[in-house]
């Protein structure tokens, strides 16, 4: 009765884990072929990211490519491995070393480290205080980067420059009815969380930010506005 309270309790707890915030788990990859992978952990979304670390030695270590969940079940994962970007520099050579049996992969690689696009500043400080163990870039860095682009309103293209630029692991949209969390790599919902914005039909154009406007590109009359903050940021999540 005990054992099967406790085998319970596990299966909906990793339940929980798997639909609710994003997590971070380690293992040790296996079944390399080609560019595909898998390892023996089970109950992780499909979108999941992460990185292949493999150990040349006890004090030196090199990532060598990039992984996305595309398929598990209870036990295992299946992966797509994939060139990693997060540091590219042109000057330096690349790394040989492909990824075998035996190396680490860290799934939700930066999931600590998200930017927050919400409606307004209350909302931003609800987030805070829901997410403590997130590190929440202020929605200002971002702001600039559209200023930079005279990019009114961010699109796909500007969520994952921003995300490789400030080593992000998640994008976090706060809506009415609750809180999605997409994966910088795959853009993908990988969790949620039942954490709703505060007076969502009062919003900072294009999101929460403290510059008075991001401008528009010279000699365009465009109004660049959102009607719903909802509607068009839960279409920007379906982006493919």
């Amino acid at each position: 009765m005990i054992r099967t309270l406790l085998f319970l309790f596990l299966a909906c707890t990793l339940s929980l884990m798997a639909a609710g915030e994003p997590r971070t788990v380690t293992a040790a990859l296996e079944n390399v072929k080609d560019d595909s992978a898998t390892v023996p952990v089970g109950n992780i979304p499909v979108g999941v990211s992460g990185i292949v670390i493999h150990a040349y030695d006890q004090t030196h270590k090199a990532i060598l490519a990039s992984v996305i969940v595309t398929a598990g079940d209870k036990n295992s994962a299946t992966l797509k491995l994939l060139p990693y970007r997060g540091l590219r520099q042109p000057n330096l050579p690349t790394i040989k070393t492909k990824p075998q049996n035996g190396d680490m992969v860290i799934l939700g690689y930066l999931y600590d480290r998200a930017l927050p696009i919400v409606p307004n500043q209350k909302s931003l400080e609800k987030a805070k205080e829901s997410f403590p163990k997130l590190h929440l870039i202020h929605p200002d860095l971002f702001a600039a980067e559209l200023a930079k682009d005279k990019s009114p309103l961010p699109s796909k293209k500007h969520f994952k420059r921003i995300c490789e630029k400030m080593h992000l692991g998640i994008v976090m949209f706060m809506f009415k009815d609750g809180t999605d969390f997409i994966d910088c790599v795959s853009w993908v919902k990988v969790g949620d969380a039942h954490v709703t914005s505060v007076d969502a039909n009062h919003f900072k154009q294009p999101f929460f930010n403290r510059f008075e406007e991001i401008p528009s590109p010279f000699y365009d009359w465009t109004e660049y506005k959102i009607g719903d903050f909802d509607r068009f940021y839960r279409k920007m999540e379906s982006e493919k």
